[in-house]
């Protein structure tokens, strides 16, 4: 049985990336179907749509111009849209590997006591600006991301010790849908995040799958989490933060079956815990240095680790994920990972 994903896309006044990942899952024949989201000025719709055109008899494309809903609200109606038993949610300017996806999903299909799928992801950056040009570093996003343990609780405590984005992960379109419930509705965009994310990894396990599954790019036009600072100090901190922790809060007694007394205390744990040492470990004097300091930043505040994944990537690739093992043929990665180089240089190949 052929386990088709729903790819979930939003966007917003970024054609060319969209029509860089189109042109890429036409080209790898992709079956996954692509619910696109869109909220664009009358430019860069019609660039979209006339690509969409071209490409039709390719690849299976839903097209919808929201222009009223913002990323989150997007998301989880186009979660609400698709018609497919599976999903995951991709930005317009990162890659899902294909191949990848019906791995994951045949998972998924297979052990129906896991609620979500992944394999590796990489991080990228060019050398200039856009979706175009040749590739300046590249190291990973992340590695071997999974939670077998039993309970929520569990989870809960690993994944704020280890916190990861699990937005991209494959889904049952059904779970993805109960588990948005609120995404939608919250109104601080970083909490936004945090709420899918905790939601998942509560209320199910998640399995890692080694393939090179996600790749992700860092460019200046990239939406990127406001600053800790601005973050803490911003009208909808407290009032989004009450969501979270009553959301998270009602996850574990459903799945754990504890009192409610006993499961906010956990959520509240495990967010200070992480809050906490996020702050302690900006202004430690760490005689380990820069790199080990940002490290325990990331490790525990969401909105900073994107700049940390980008240095990481540039001082410290990993030996399986660095540019040039994955252009050799000798790498289990190479035949997935070449489409995708080849549709980011393409305007080198001219």
């Amino acid at each position: 049985v052929m386990s088709r994903v729903a790819i979930l896309i939003p966007t917003m006044n970024r054609s060319e990336f969209i029509i860089r990942q189109l042109r890429y899952y036409a080209s790898v024949k992709s079956p996954h179907p692509i619910y696109i989201g869109d909220a664009s000025d009358k430019t860069h719709r019609e660039k979209m749509e006339e690509e969409i055109r071209k490409l039709r008899r390719e690849i299976s494309v839903h097209y919808y111009h929201w222009p009223e809903l913002n990323d989150r609200q997007t998301i989880k109606k186009l979660g609400e849209t698709a018609t497919e038993s599976f999903c995951a949610y991709n930005g317009d300017d990162d890659f899902l590997i294909p191949n990848s996806l019906t791995i994951c999903a045949n998972f998924l299909r297979e052990n129906p006591e896991y609620r979500t799928t992944q394999g590796k992801a990489i991080l990228l950056l060019l050398e200039d600006s856009g979706a175009y040009g040749k590739i300046k570093t590249l190291g990973s996003y992340w590695l071997r991301k999974e939670a077998n343990v039993v309970t929520g609780r569990e989870r809960l405590l690993d994944f704020s010790r280890n916190y990861w984005v699990p937005q991209f992960s494959v889904h049952r379109t059904e779970e993805f849908v109960k588990d948005s419930e609120y995404y939608g509705s919250i109104q601080d965009k970083s909490f936004g995040e945090l709420i899918h994310s905790y939601t998942f990894i509560i209320r199910g396990k998640t399995r890692f799958v080694d393939c090179l599954y996600l790749i992700r790019q860092a460019h200046d036009e990239r939406y990127l989490l406001p600053d800790i600072y601005d973050w803490i100090t911003s009208k909808s901190w407290y009032s989004s933060y009450k969501l979270f922790s009553n959301v998270l809060t009602q996850a574990l007694i459903e799945v754990d079956n504890i009192d409610e007394e006993k499961a906010r205390k956990l959520v509240k744990e495990a967010f200070w815990m992480r809050l906490e040492n996020g702050f302690r470990a900006k202004f430690a004097n760490n005689k380990n240095g820069f790199f080990m300091r940002m490290k325990n930043v990331v490790k525990q505040v969401p909105c900073v680790r994107s700049a940390y994944n980008i240095l990481r990537s540039m001082c410290y690739p990993s030996k399986h994920l660095s540019l040039s093992v994955l252009l050799s043929k000798r790498s289990p990665y190479h035949k997935d990972f070449m489409p995708i180089y080849q549709s980011i240089t393409a305007s080198l190949q001219k």
